[in-house]
């Protein structure tokens, strides 16, 4: 959906300066959205996931581990499509705040692509490079974000999102070396980027980030003594559908989440390159740039 439009309908929860900001920027932060009630929830499955983790001595198709995961300290990294998994976090979704603040820059209508929740352990949980999302699930328009909520408290320390000031307006650039996906942007593409134009997007507990998948955005490692989980959602307008196939499986994919399905697609012109088959097997962003084997499960 055009930002035109967007801007045109009523928002539930942001200001119109907010909207407008993360236009302009390709992300913002809006502050200590949850409350204690879904925050607890939120926590609640996080919990669970740790707890079944625990017997786990390598990674699956759900949980992504370190590689000092042990049952008396798991470490998880990444478990992929949590909302299959638990109802909290779905909806958080549909009944909670996540959902307004997706129609406030998405629509009317809002589609789920994909659910992630990612953990950044204390004492050096992994860092995330700078990268795109649009390289990894190229869609019909670039009307797509993903929404983040923090868990736990997120100060610099931690490892907060960090994104590229309008770089969602301008290039593009290649995830593969030498034909080989890395799932960052090489060294000699970074020479391109203004890195002054470096926004974090930190916060307490229940706040949330948005970033469109166009911006370059990554994460340093959390030097803290404390974890940060962080909810992922990424979603599209209604008018915005995948070209390739879904590398984390949902029984939730391209569920219309608010406002109804329309049959109605918005396509964009332009070439891009799509990523790798993984039809085979994948984890997670970190396996992929820490160039660890994908296991085929």
């Amino acid at each position: 959906m055009l930002k035109e439009k967007i801007l045109e309908t009523p928002s539930k929860i942001l200001t119109q300066e907010q909207r407008k900001e993360y236009f302009e920027d390709g992300g913002i932060s809006i502050s200590e959205v949850l409350n204690k009630e879904w925050l607890q929830k939120a926590n609640q499955s996080v919990e669970e996931f740790i707890e079944e983790s625990r017997i786990l001595s390598a990674s699956n198709n759900i949980f992504d581990i370190q590689k000092d995961h042990t049952s008396q300290n798991p470490k998880l990294r990444r478990v992929s499509s949590p909302c299959d998994y638990s109802d909290n976090l779905w909806k958080l979704l549909l009944e909670g705040p996540v959902g307004d603040i997706a129609e406030d820059l998405l629509g009317p209508n809002v589609r789920f692509y994909q659910s992630k929740l990612n953990f950044k352990n204390p004492k050096g949980g992994t860092e995330v490079k700078w990268h795109q999302d649009k390289p990894f699930f190229p869609h019909s328009n670039d009307s797509v974000l993903t929404l983040g909520v923090y868990l736990e408290d997120c100060d610099d320390l931690q490892g907060p999102l960090e994104i590229i000031s309008e770089s969602h307006k301008k290039d593009v650039f290649s995830h593969y070396k030498n034909s080989e996906w890395t799932g960052n942007i090489d060294h000699k593409d970074l020479s391109k980027i203004n890195l002054q134009k470096r926004k974090v997007l930190k916060g307490k507990a229940g706040s949330i980030t948005v970033h469109n998948y166009r911006t370059i955005h990554g994460s340093k490692p959390n030097n803290s003594q404390l974890p940060r989980p962080l909810m992922l959602y990424v979603l599209s307008s209604g008018d915005s559908v995948p070209f390739t196939p879904q590398p984390l499986k949902s029984r939730y994919e391209q569920m219309i989440v608010r406002g109804k399905y329309d049959n109605n697609i918005h396509c964009e012109s332009g070439e891009f390159q799509i990523p790798p088959n993984w039809t085979n097997g994948y984890s997670s962003i970190f396996a992929i740039q820490q160039k660890e084997k994908i296991n085929k499960y």
